[in-house]
């Protein structure tokens, strides 16, 4: 009988600490969906509080609304950052640049009232600076703003909100600004035909429309030259060299032509 209890007090302890260890496992359990509990608890609490204590007329109230906006600030605060980092960078390069230039290579240094008037004061400058701020911040404001009132994201907004962005130009106005971003835009499109498989990539697209572009160009540059911008026109004169008048010479040309016709 001793034997038997002796055996018996093994298991016997072995089933109160299993036992025991079920009772602690069940405690913790316990324990943690009480805190969770309480955690959610105190998330609604503060929720609650946040929306109650918002005026209908503060803009925090319009942050991320819809889940689309991936900005950290809400909408206006970071549209009125990316006015202002616009403007700081495009206002700094040319207003630096006039300076420089107006130091180093036209020595106003001399004048620094006219030097101050033809470089940080003048229009170019504070208009370049505005034509960035107003076409990135823009941009991003009225993309936001679309998306808010849309409720989804998708390719009509960003057509919106680029075509009203675009209008900053008249802060600026640039031929050659306009003319880049023109190619830019047709490169984008062929590209964006490429992946859709409405069009088929060329290797050596490049070369041959450039050698369309050069054909336009030297056709108006010896039979138009009136509709062929003067800075292209001094650009190819200079690459042809000083001692060569190339307008004298497509006028030569140009009046053989005409006399052959008459004849």
């Amino acid at each position: 009988m001793e034997n038997q209890n002796q055996e018996n007090s093994p298991n016997e302890e072995i089933t109160t600490e299993s036992q025991q260890h079920t009772i602690n496992t069940n405690v913790s359990q316990e324990e943690l969906e009480n805190e969770i509990k309480r955690s959610e608890e105190s998330i609604k609490v503060t929720e609650v509080t946040t929306t109650e204590g918002l005026k209908p007329t503060d803009t925090r109230e319009y942050i991320n609304k819809n889940g689309i906006c991936r900005h950290r600030d809400n909408c206006a605060i970071s549209t009125l950052k990316t006015i202002i980092r616009g403007f700081a960078i495009g206002y700094g390069l040319r207003a630096g640049i006039a300076l420089l230039t107006g130091l180093i290579l036209r020595k106003l240094y001399r004048n620094p009232r006219k030097l101050i008037n033809q470089s940080i004061l003048h229009k170019d400058p504070i208009g370049f600076g505005l034509f960035l701020g107003f076409y990135t911040g823009g941009f991003k404001g009225i993309n936001c703003l679309l998306r808010a009132i849309r409720g989804k994201e998708d390719g009509l907004n960003s057509i919106v909100a680029g075509f009203i962005a675009g209008s900053a130009m008249m802060f600026s106005k640039s031929t050659e600004m306009a003319l880049y971003l023109f190619a830019r835009a047709l490169e984008s499109l062929f590209n964006a035909a490429v992946k859709r498989g409405y069009l088929k990539s060329y290797k050596h697209g490049d070369s041959v429309l450039f050698c369309l572009c050069t054909t336009i160009l030297f056709h108006g540059f010896v039979w138009e030259p009136t509709a062929v911008r003067p800075s292209y026109m001094k650009f190819i004169s200079k690459v042809a060299g000083k001692n060569r008048d190339i307008g004298a010479i497509t006028s030569v040309i140009r009046d053989m032509y005409y006399q052959q016709q008459k004849k």
